[in-house]
């Protein structure tokens, strides 16, 4: 119901203007229109009011203008456009002082009233500029609480309130620092006038000012990071805007604040005065609006990878996996409670060496995650671990973003120093080979069911030994081989990745395990037999294993293992055992070995597994890995399996390639393809092996062959 700016305001006639003008009517006062008794005064009442050039009619209480006496419009269908009492019908007069009578406060009467009774108040403050400031904008502010939800009402009422205080020299209080949006299309005027008062003092504004500035400014939209994130918001703000203005953002405002008031009644609009026309101001500025509007969108960017970690998942918003997602410069702002805590917690895993092991989920524990009740960690979980590790320089293996596998929750880890988190190239072909001889190694080491310290530290030797390795993929590979030979790889996924290795890369893969399993001075049967099903898979000849073997054989002094260093006393030789008998070659009967020799390096075992936890700072050894030998497929024998699980990790091999392998298991080339494609058709419907020039497996079958070689792992 509000006017427009530049309505015309309806003047009384001649004889209007020569009689008394409307007098204000003090709250306490009584004054009697009609029949009608208002005693609680605050309006005028008289014919006219004398305006700046004209009487105005619009707001003055004629008690001349006929009230009817029943029939109410409460709802002030019958006011005109304009409030004007001049111009009201008779209806709407009875509803407007029944309104005023009852103490202006039943919402249930239509806002024009409302209107009609603020405009006199506006004359008698900014006209009149009578002693009762106080009381009229305390009247304002009661009537906000009721019918403030009109936007119309609110937005006059408020400008109202705002404007006395400037007009009699109160300060106004500053709106704190929010994402909400003030509204409205300038600048809020408490806003403006305390920038204005800061730069009368000083010529450049302070991080926090300018911060308000921008915040205020109707141009400035916040996306969603800095809406979710506010106080991390600001507190980058703070450090971005240092940096970039280390004196404080320069603003050259030449024009000084000026303040009119327009009336709602549209009746008079009046210069407001005060010490603020000294100030500068702001709101027609620019420039210096453009850099901070820019540095709040830098800001932004930046928490966007917190922002979205925090909207999935809120619960996590104080732990350390979403503070790693922070900028580093937030990071690093001391009392962020979160990193500390988790480098106390992992400083009592590691130690002074500065590495150590604990099981995955005391792991993600300390980052504040939930590890699920089945115990699987999520992939994208772990990477959170990982990258909150990378932020107080800590490595973790197995790392699934270097090529490792997620581990379960019960699963050792192995974390250690390093910095930025020890980050490599997974893909660089020497650091991918050699992870690659670790696993088979392991599986190597697992064969007969008992891999050792001692294998693992051959496996170790050799990763040290690698000259094409830089120290944090030396220090990476050996952490995990730590954790592979406590969780060793599903052998089915580790054969098919070795048919992607160049040939180089597979002859070193499979010395990498002739060097574990050849350095035991008794190789169990099942350990050669995994070589020789390596080496089938690697395309390489099973000659090779033999050979490998009497090599390490011949190689070998025949003398016990040392477990520490040894400390020999003067005059008392240590005498040689006799040579036990050792298998070179196969035999009948299977492969020889030395009894008492076997159960002396077990013995050994047993006490290497104690030092095993003093070099990597556990609290007990973990238990041995014991890896078994996959059964057959159902429904295949032994030779057809292995020979389906051999084509199935090569991809695909020459007819002659095939045709030699089916031979050595015994087997008819034909009637091998044959029966194993019966068998497809029986659990799938369909073939398994395509025959031509080239023997392959088809490419879509590939996976769902390695599943059910790993479920009968």
């Amino acid at each position: 119901m509000s006017p427009p700016v530049g309505r015309q305001v309806r003047t009384g006639g001649t004889g209007r203007q020569q009689a008394p003008p409307a007098k204000w009517i003090p709250p306490g006062d009584r004054a009697r229109i009609g029949n009608t008794e208002i005693a609680i005064g605050l309006f005028y009442l008289g014919s006219y009011l004398p305006g700046p050039g004209q009487a105005i009619v619009q707001y003055a209480i004629n008690p001349a203008l006929p009230v009817a006496s029943s029939g109410a419009d409460i709802e002030g269908h019958s006011m005109p456009y304009w409030s004007s009492y001049a111009d009201m019908s008779p209806a709407a007069r009875r509803a407007f002082l029944d309104w005023m009578r009852d103490g202006r406060r039943n919402p249930a009467y239509g806002i024009g009233y409302v209107f009609m009774f603020f405009y006199g108040l506006e004359h008698r403050l900014f006209v009149d500029r009578g002693d009762d400031a106080a009381l009229l904008v305390r009247e304002v502010e009661r009537l906000l609480t009721i019918y403030g939800t009109n936007n119309s009402f609110r937005g006059y009422a408020t400008t109202f309130v705002a404007m006395a205080c400037v007009w009699y020299g109160a300060r106004l209080p500053l709106p704190p620092l929010s994402p909400e949006r003030l509204g409205g299309p300038e600048l809020d005027l408490a806003t403006r006038l305390y920038l204005g008062e800061r730069l009368a003092d000083s010529p450049s504004l302070s991080a926090a000012d300018a911060l308000r500035w921008v915040l205020a400014s109707p141009d400035t939209y916040l996306r969603t990071p800095a809406l979710r994130c506010f106080d991390e918001f600001v507190r980058l703000w703070n450090i971005r805007f240092a940096k970039r203005f280390p004196a404080g953002l320069a603003v050259n405002a030449k024009c000084k604040i000026s303040l009119r008031y327009r009336a709602a009644s549209a009746a008079f609009e009046v210069e407001v005065d005060g010490t603020h026309q000294k100030w500068p101001d702001v709101s027609g500025l620019s420039k210096p609006l453009d850099k901070l509007q820019a540095l709040v969108a830098e800001c932004t960017d930046e928490l966007d990878a917190f922002s979205r970690f925090v909207g999935r998942k809120p619960a996590l918003r104080n732990s350390m996996v979403a503070a790693a997602m922070l900028p580093d410069d937030l990071q690093r702002t001391p009392g962020l409670a979160a990193f500390g805590e988790f480098r106390r917690q992992l400083a009592s895993v590691m130690g002074e060496q500065g590495r150590g092991s604990t099981t995955a989920q005391i792991l993600f524990q300390m980052a504040g995650i939930e590890v699920p009740p089945d115990g699987k960690i999520p992939a994208a979980v772990a990477d959170d671990l990982g990258r909150a590790l990378d932020s107080i320089d800590v490595a973790i293996e197995p790392d699934r973003r270097y090529g490792s596998s997620v581990p379960r929750a019960d699963e050792q880890v192995f974390v250690f120093k390093a910095q930025g988190g020890g980050a490599v190239d997974a893909a660089r072909a020497p650091f991918k080979a050699m992870r690659a001889q670790v696993e088979v190694a392991v599986l190597a080491a697992g064969a007969d069911g008992d891999a050792s310290f001692e294998e693992l530290q051959r496996t170790i030797a050799r990763i040290r030994a690698a000259t094409d390795l830089s120290g944090v993929e030396q220090a990476r590979l050996i952490a995990f081989a730590v954790t592979t030979f406590n969780s060793p790889p599903k052998r089915a996924r580790v054969m098919r990745k070795l048919a992607e290795m160049g040939e180089p890369e597979r002859r070193a893969i499979a010395g990498a395990a002739l060097a574990v399993v050849g350095d035991n001075p008794t190789p169990d049967v099942s350990e050669v037999k995994f070589l020789e099903r390596l080496h089938k898979s690697l395309g390489l000849p099973k000659e090779a294993v033999y050979e490998g073997l009497h090599q390490a054989a011949a190689a070998r002094p025949d003398e016990p293992v040392a477990i520490s260093e040894e400390k020999r006393v003067a005059g008392v030789p240590i005498p040689k055992e006799p040579a036990p008998a050792r298998a070179l070659s196969p035999a009948p009967g299977g492969i020889r070995f030395d009894a008492a020799r076997l159960a002396r390096t077990r013995q050994e075992t047993s006490e290497v597994s104690a030092l095993l936890s003093g070099i990597f700072e556990e609290e007990a050894p973990p238990p041995l890995p014991v890896i078994e030998q996959p059964a057959a497929l159902k429904g295949l024998d032994g030779p057809h399996t292995e020979l389906l699980e051999l084509l199935e990790l090569r991809g695909a091999m020459s007819r002659s390639e095939f045709d030699r392998h089916a031979r050595e298991m015994r087997l008819l080339p034909d009637g091998a393809i044959e029966r194993i494609n019966d068998w497809s058709f029986d659990r799938f419907d369909e073939a398994l092996i395509e025959d031509g020039d080239e023997v392959t497996v088809a490419p879509h079958m590939r996976d769902r062959i390695a599943e059910i070689g790993e479920s009968t792992a």
